[in-house]
């Protein structure tokens, strides 16, 4: 599957075909963000990623490896979030 990516490059709008996962689901939405690290943070999970792409193949991305970890963690933080909602 491919996913159109836009830029706008001298002042007219193309579109560059990005591959996704295979096992990325289709209907899961995804939102765009900044996240505010600090420096030493971020550069070791841009080590991280790099070397999961080296290892494993594919892309280097953050974003999947905070998805990852996120993912792993799903439990506790709803478990967090359960105990300060009342």
């Amino acid at each position: 599957m491919t996913v159109a990516n836009r830029q706008l490059t001298g002042g007219t709008l193309w579109g560059m075909a990005k591959k996704t996962a295979a096992s990325e689901p289709e209907e899961r939405p995804y939102k765009t963000t900044g996240v505010h690290l600090p420096a030493d943070l971020w550069e070791l999970l841009n080590r991280v990623a790099f070397e999961r792409a080296r290892t494993r193949g594919g892309r280097a991305s953050v974003s999947a490896l905070l998805v990852a970890m996120i993912e792993k963690h799903r439990k506790e933080l709803e478990l967090e979030l359960g105990k300060t909602v009342r």
